[in-house]
């Protein structure tokens, strides 16, 4: 697990696709474990509340792309590709989650100097983010880098279809006239 970890710095500067890790069908599971260990202590380090459904989020977007990327792949025939592949984007994830953290925490602690700054970086993360999920749906489905991105901007629009069906107490209340 440590080695895959250590390559998920090779995977979000763009020197090394999916089909740089190794073959572990076993590792997925640790992979998503981990994942969503790092979206509660996000969660409970920035003292958010417990009625948030952070896991069900969290779980939902994996899912959402454990089914894209298989149904992507199966439609090609390769279906050997999908236990790198998904594994990459778990990693990824996990590795710019653990870099955005502290953005994120001070972002949710509000009224500081700096928060214009912080919500700026936060959004450049999220394109980096964007961008390595472009590369590797890019290595994995032998696409164009444009192509690669439109692929992983699916499960986004996914997940934020799924929340507004399960999750709709999220959106914002329009304000009540008079």
């Amino acid at each position: 697990m440590k080695a895959v970890l250590s390559m998920g710095w090779s995977l979000i500067t763009f020197r090394a696709g999916p089909e740089a890790l190794p073959y572990l069908p076993r590792l997925v599971l640790p992979l998503l474990m981990f994942n969503l260990a790092i979206s509660l202590v996000v969660q409970s380090l920035a003292g958010g509340d417990s009625e948030q459904p952070v896991l069900q989020l969290s779980a939902m977007a994996l899912v959402a792309e454990a089914v894209w990327v298989w149904w992507l792949l199966q439609r090609r025939g390769w279906q050997n590709r999908w236990v790198q592949t998904y594994s990459a984007l778990v990693l990824i994830d996990s590795l710019i989650t653990l870099l955005a953290a502290p953005l994120s925490l001070l972002l949710m602690q509000g009224g500081s100097a700096l928060t214009g700054l912080v919500a700026v970086v936060q959004i450049v993360m999220t394109l980096w983010s964007l961008s390595v999920r472009g590369f590797i749906y890019q290595q994995a489905m032998d696409v164009s880098r444009w192509r690669g991105i439109l692929l992983a901007l699916t499960p986004l629009f996914m997940v934020m279809l799924l929340t507004i069906q399960f999750f709709p107490e999220l959106l914002p209340t329009p304000p009540q006239g008079k």
